[in-house]
């Protein structure tokens, strides 16, 4: 029921929208990831292990004139957190993009679903005190966050051709229940956004 309510979620702006969907943007994005609070994060995603992914978004235009954009998306992503899990997300940001001449400035909040498929076995106790081994299917989580971004835009108005870079600040809820049950994530982003008309 829960990943029911998730995509009816996301999928409710683009159902409500009466324009052609080629005219708005998709946007293709690579980040890397790191589990820390920001500064910390930020400075992580260029010294630490690299944790790749990948993001595929369709923006919706609430609100677009000459200056400024209120906007929101629905995406899917993927992540390969190395040694612990590999995880597909499901989210919607919603935001303010502030335009000035080809360049632009955003900030947004977002929520979203995550299920973690982990990379190595788990042992559960038992009532007896041993353990067992088991994978599992995944682990579903909530995110929630928000986030910043620059872009530049090398098309016209009717044909989107931008590149941006962002970072992106999110809780995993809940994470481990018993010790960490919000885990803070920090992304850092480059990408494209474009239309197909």
């Amino acid at each position: 029921m829960k990943k029911v309510l998730v995509i009816i979620f996301l999928a409710l702006p683009g159902l409500m929208i009466g324009q052609s969907w080629k005219a708005n943007p998709i946007s293709i994005s690579v980040f890397n990831n790191a589990t820390l609070l920001p500064p910390a994060s930020l400075i992580a995603t260029f010294n630490q292990p690299i944790h790749l992914g990948i993001t595929a978004a369709y923006e919706f235009g609430w609100k677009d004139a000459m200056k400024h954009k209120w906007f929101q998306n629905a995406g899917i992503s993927y992540m390969y957190h190395r040694y612990v899990y590999q995880a597909i997300f499901l989210n919607t940001q919603g935001g303010y993009r502030w335009k000035i001449n080809d360049f632009s400035v955003e900030g947004y909040l977002q929520a979203g679903y995550m299920l973690a498929f982990y990379l190595t076995d788990r042992a559960i106790m038992q009532s007896d005190g041993t353990y067992i081994v088991k994978q599992g299917a995944g682990k579903p989580q909530f995110i929630v966050g928000a986030g910043i971004g620059l872009g530049y835009d090398l098309g016209k108005d009717e044909h989107i051709r931008r590149i941006f870079l962002g970072y992106d600040i999110r809780m995993q809820i809940p994470f481990v229940k018993s010790y960490v049950p919000v885990l803070p994530n920090g992304a850092l982003y480059i990408g494209f956004q474009f239309n197909l008309e």
